[in-house]
């Protein structure tokens, strides 16, 4: 509703009612971003140098019936094909501030450019790994359809036969899944449930899995891909974890701020996550 008049009327034009501008601002929207720390880092610590780490695989043997009199049969356990994570993900997220704006602005313009160039690395990072869900070697779920039990209790079976340890899995879903599980009660009932909902994508737990719910995951079609998942089907080598520099350039009379990260992702085991299609984007 408009203020309907002012006594004396020309106080504003006056310049007798300032408008002022607040330090406290509207940060910007940001996703949950939940997968880089629950893929498998092992490998991180020993790439100091190149831009390829190889990973020898092992496989398993069979055990065969003593024959008095004759040598066994040898096994090979290295009969594997190795994996290699190659550093080739290299981005920057450069924010530039002019001295005269950073200078009169009532707002530290330099710690939220700071902020976002940061989260701008992160969601990068996060993505790379998210894209590599449908790359899975197992599915669950149909594009565009509601996430039900039995699309759960499958991922859950698909692991459990494929001899995927128990601990250390987790579910990675959008909102729209977490809608789907909200209308299921055996998830929501406190007869079933014992954990609470925690502010950082984390949303319970199901079928002894935590459950993180973000944003930040590589639409299909219709819905997107999430995945249930070991920490061991896919890992990440950080070579360098978001540099943070701070460049002034005083003939341009302006700031440099600049995030940056080289990494590499790679899915490792295939047989240990589920990729599964969520209904909506």
């Amino acid at each position: 509703m408009a203020i309907s008049a002012r006594i004396p009327a020309g106080v504003d034009n006056a310049g007798f009612v300032p408008e002022l501008w607040s330090v406290n601002v509207l940060d910007a929207v940001k996703n949950n971003l939940v997968i880089v720390p629950i893929v498998d880092h092992t490998w991180e610590p020993e790439l100091t140098k190149g831009d390829t780490m190889n990973v020898g695989v092992l496989n398993t043997v069979t055990a065969t019936e003593v024959t008095i009199g004759t040598e066994g049969v040898i096994q090979d356990i290295a009969s594997g094909t190795k994996k290699q994570i190659i550093i080739d993900q290299y981005f920057e997220a450069p924010v530039v501030l002019d001295d005269m704006t950073n200078l009169q602005s009532q707002v530290s313009l330099r710690g939220k450019a700071e902020i976002e160039s940061a989260y701008a690395i992160a969601k990068k990072m996060d993505s790379t790994l998210a894209d590599l869900f449908d790359n899975l070697d197992n599915a669950a779920g149909t594009d565009g359809s509601a996430i039900t039990d039995d699309v759960l209790i499958l991922a859950v079976e698909t692991l459990d036969e494929a001899d995927v340890p128990g601990d250390q899995r987790v579910w990675v879903f959008d909102p729209s899944c977490k809608a789907d599980l909200l209308k299921i009660t055996k998830f929501v009932s406190v007869d079933f449930v014992r954990s609470t909902v925690v502010p950082t994508g984390k949303f319970g737990d199901i079928y002894g899995a935590p459950i993180f719910i973000t944003n930040n995951l590589t639409v299909n079609s219709t819905g997107n891909d999430g995945a249930y998942l070991h920490k061991e089907a896919l890992a990440i080598i950080a070579q360098e974890k978001m540099r943070g520099d701070f460049v002034r350039q005083p003939l341009k009379h302006q700031i440099t701020i600049n995030t940056t990260a080289l990494w590499g992702v790679k899915e490792m085991r295939g047989t240990f996550g589920v990729h599964i299609k969520t209904r909506k984007s």
